[in-house]
């Protein structure tokens, strides 16, 4: 617990970055927190040819990224057409459950160990109209990653691409988006969404309807526009509505 103490103000940091080189000092700090000793973040652009409004932010070995782009890794990176599969973050070993591994991806996966990238985790990013991207975390000993590594991982990763787009936004002249409104219940809701409660189980704890329940839910992925619950949860935590505390140490 010592190790994620101060979580939430890294994330804080993370959300109130003015530039690039502070999200990635964010990022670096956050991913030592949680026990990784890599980090990559990204827009699923071609490496070769990046897009001029395309992130990418990384610590990882330079050797390695200069081997990735000479060998032209990037078109059959096992870790990336996963996250093209899923929505979910995944584990590196779940990756043959995925796809059926040709030889190539087996030569990625062994060369990246090289490197020591041993295992990790990968959070896709899917929003409409926008870039896919992901972000990974890696380790040379996944011994030393937080049991909570998973859902940490994917809080900084949801947080460093909203601080991305961000920053992004603002250097091409855009307004932000505005940070929706939440009544009292509604903000109930999204701290009982954040710790896995269904909508029978917030309707017990919060002492409504289950249909009530269903709409203060449904209320608040619209304010996101339509996200998933586990977006929804983690967009109102970088907008400073819940906190990482609220969820997780009641």
């Amino acid at each position: 617990m010592e190790r994620i103490r101060g979580f939430d103000k890294c994330i804080a940091r993370m959300r109130d970055a003015r530039a690039l080189d502070e999200l990635y000092d964010s990022m670096t700090e956050l991913t030592e927190m949680i026990g990784f000793d890599r980090f990559t973040l990204g827009h699923d652009v071609d490496l070769l040819r990046p897009l001029d409004n395309s992130v990418r932010l990384t610590n990882y070995d330079p050797a390695w990224i200069k081997e990735q782009i000479e060998s032209q890794f990037f078109f059959d990176d096992p870790v990336r057409a996963v996250s093209k599969k899923l929505v979910r973050p995944f584990s590196w070993d779940e990756i043959p459950n995925h796809i059926a591994l040709t030889n190539r991806q087996k030569m990625i996966l062994n060369r990246a160990k090289s490197y020591d990238l041993n295992a990790g985790i990968t959070i896709p990013v899917h929003l409409p109209g926008e870039y896919e991207g992901s972000c990974s975390f890696a380790a040379r000993d996944i011994a030393n990653v937080h049991p909570f590594g998973l859902p940490l991982g994917h809080t900084a990763a949801t947080f460093a691409f909203e601080s991305a787009r961000q920053l992004m936004r603002n250097r091409d002249g855009k307004c932000a988006e505005p940070i929706p409104t939440f009544t009292s219940k509604q903000r109930e809701m999204l701290i009982l969404v954040g710790r896995g409660k269904t909508d029978a189980e917030i309707a017990q704890v919060m002492g409504v309807s289950r249909s009530t329940a269903h709409d203060h839910v449904e209320a608040g992925r619209r304010a996101y526009g339509n996200a998933q619950r586990s977006l929804m949860v983690l967009r109102a935590m970088y907008d400073g509505i819940i906190t990482f505390s609220d969820i997780f140490f009641r």
